[in-house]
This record gives structure tokens, C-alpha cells and sequence, in this order.
């Protein structure tokens, strides 16, 4: 009877602990786009108190301008943080960002770049494909790239936003407070919950797969390195992808095609002899950590949870329309 009694109240505190994680979560995207939203609108009623005929055409034009919504995408992003500092309180300092397994060398950073790339090319693959298959049912989720194009305007804030300040904070909160507060329930778990979490904050149809994906893998160099490697991979990736989008940009369609229909294949050919060199070794390590039975169950049914994966999924879902 005793047993039964212990093995509750253990539950009952698993259960209590992913819930002040998504409470965690929750208050850090309401703060996010709280400030978002607060400066939004100061900005516009400063502009109708200094110019009465302003149109909403130019208030529209205003706020949507590529160095004002990187500036206050940092902003947000910095102080979003404070109540992840607040769930991890010392630790975060003292063993979130100290953290460190084993060394790393030019060589690790140089293999686990070529490794992001590939995923993230290989998967970008799998996301035209389901694109295609939403064209064969009379849907889209083209409007998400729409999206994206706007954070990859060459404004200096901007590119200060997506290529230092979102890939440091982001592995701040998912490397490091997600990942590390999970990892007491398995390595496998706190992996592959902080890449989902990672992945569904995009609430982008063509980003999710892409960055679920990378986050496993970040996940995995993070608890075996540290996140410092993980920072360093994320800037370079972000900064190779602003890059190369600027580089296309400025090339005629069928040239960027050419670019990265050739990055794409290379990727292919990388990861499968990547995979085959060492499907062993990713073997024998899923067996090491294998999951606890339950626990992913768990997690997913607490109700914090529940709300941050229904938001996000709604976030996703609501980037596909019908094809006109």
C-alpha cells in the first residue's frame, strides 16, 4: 500500500514539475508578444498625436518595417526571458550554461555545422513535398514563406535579431532551462521534449519538421558537449542561411534553384553516409537512454502542456489556406 501511495505522489510531482515548465512557457510567449504588441501600439499613437492625418496605410507600412520589427523582436526576446531565469532561478547560471561533458574542438563545430545544414536542407525537401500534397487536396501553406521573408530583410537589427540574439536565446531556453530541467527524467526525454517544443514554437509549416529536427540534434551535442557548442552551431547556421538567402536573392530563379537543388543533394548524400557510418552508435545509445515507460505520457497530458502544444499547433494550422 505504501508503494502505491509513493509511486502517486511521485506522479503527482512529474506531473507538477512539467506543469511550472509550461506555465514557464506560456508566461514567457505572453510576455513576448505582450511587448510586441504594447510598442506596436505606443508607437502608432505617438505617430497620430504628431500627425493626425497619418493613414492607416503608413501606420501599417510603419510598424511592419523590417529594422523596426527587428529592434523590438530583441527587445521582446530579452525580456521574455526573465521568467525562465525565474523557473530556473540559480541554476541556470550555476549549471545550465556550465554544464560541460567533454571538450569541443574546430573539428566537432565543423562536422555538426555540415550536419545542420544537411538536416535542414534535407528537410526543406520533405516540406515541398508536403507542400505539393496540400496542392493536391486544394491547399497551401505558401503564406508561411511570406512570413519568413520579412525577418529576412538586410536591416541591421534584423540581422543582429536572427543571426546573434534569437539563436543565443533560444538556446538559452531550450538547451539550457527546457533541456536541462528534463534531463533528471532521461536524456532521450529531455532531447527529444525540448526539440518538439523548439520545433512547434515556430508555428511555421515549413519550419517545424526543419526545426524539431535540428533541436534533436543540438539536444544530443548539447548533453554531450555543452551549450556552448550549440550557440556557437546556431549562429553559424542562422548566418550561413542569411547568406546564402541574400546571395540568392540577388540571383535570377533559376540560378538559386540551381544553388539549392546542388546543397540539397549533397545534403542527402551526407546524411545517409553520416547515418550509415553510425547507425550502430545511434543504436547503441538510444538502448543506454532509453526512455522511461509512461513518461512521454505523461508530459503531454499536463494541462500547461496541452495549451502550449494546441496554441502552436493552431499557430501551424492556420499558415495553410485554400488555394484560390
Amino acid at each position: 500500500m505504501n508503494d502505491i501511495n509513493e509511486s502517486k505522489v511521485i506522479k503527482k510531482l512529474i506531473k507538477k514539475d512539467f506543469n511550472m515548465l509550461g506555465i514557464t512557457l506560456i508566461v514567457q510567449g505572453l510576455i513576448s508578444n505582450g511587448v510586441v504588441f504594447i510598442v506596436m501600439i505606443g508607437i502608432m499613437i505617438m505617430k497620430m498625436v504628431r500627425d493626425p492625418n497619418i493613414s492607416e496605410d503608413q501606420l501599417k507600412l510603419l510598424v511592419e518595417e523590417p529594422s523596426f520589427l527587428g529592434t523590438i523582436s530583441i527587445i521582446a526576446v530579452v525580456i521574455a526571458f526573465i521568467p525562465v531565469l525565474i523557473y530556473r532561478r540559480k541554476k541556470f547560471v550555476e549549471y545550465d550554461l556550465k554544464v560541460e561533458n567533454r571538450k569541443f574542438t574546430l573539428k566537432t563545430v565543423t562536422i555538426g555545422f555540415i550536419i545542420l545544414l544537411s538536416v535542414n536542407n534535407m528537410l526543406g525537401l520533405f516540406a515541398n513535398g508536403l507542400e505539393l500534397g496540400l496542392n493536391a487536396i486544394g491547399l497551401s501553406a505558401i503564406s508561411a514563406l511570406e512570413d519568413l521573408d520579412v525577418l529576412n530583410q538586410p536591416t541591421i537589427s534584423m540581422i543582429i535579431y536572427t543571426c546573434i540574439i534569437a539563436p543565443i536565446f533560444e538556446e538559452f531556453l531550450y538547451r539550457g532551462a527546457v533541456l536541462r530541467g528534463l534531463e533528471k527524467y532521461g536524456r532521450w526525454f529531455a532531447i527529444l521534449v525540448s526539440a518538439i517544443l523548439f520545433g512547434l514554437m515556430h508555428g511555421n509549416f515549413y519550419q517545424i519538421f526543419m526545426a524539431t529536427a535540428v533541436g534533436i540534434i543540438l539536444g544530443y551535442l548539447a548533453t554531450e558537449y555543452s551549450i556552448k557548442l550549440t550557440i556557437i552551431l546556431h549562429i553559424c547556421n542562422n548566418t550561413f542561411v542569411e547568406i546564402l538567402s541574400q546571395i540568392t536573392s540577388h540571383l535570377s530563379e533559376n540560378v538559386g534553384n540551381i544553388i539549392y537543388g546542388s546543397i540539397a543533394g549533397i545534403s542527402v548524400i551526407i546524411l545517409l553516409i553520416t547515418f550509415i557510418r553510425n547507425k550502430n552508435n545511434i543504436k547503441g545509445w538510444l538502448q543506454n537512454n532509453r526512455m522511461e515507460k509512461g513518461i512521454m505520457l505523461r508530459f503531454v497530458t499536463s494541462i500547461t502542456v496541452i495549451i502550449i502544444i494546441a496554441y502552436d499547433l493552431y499557430m501551424v494550422v492556420s499558415g495553410i489556406t485554400s488555394i484560390s
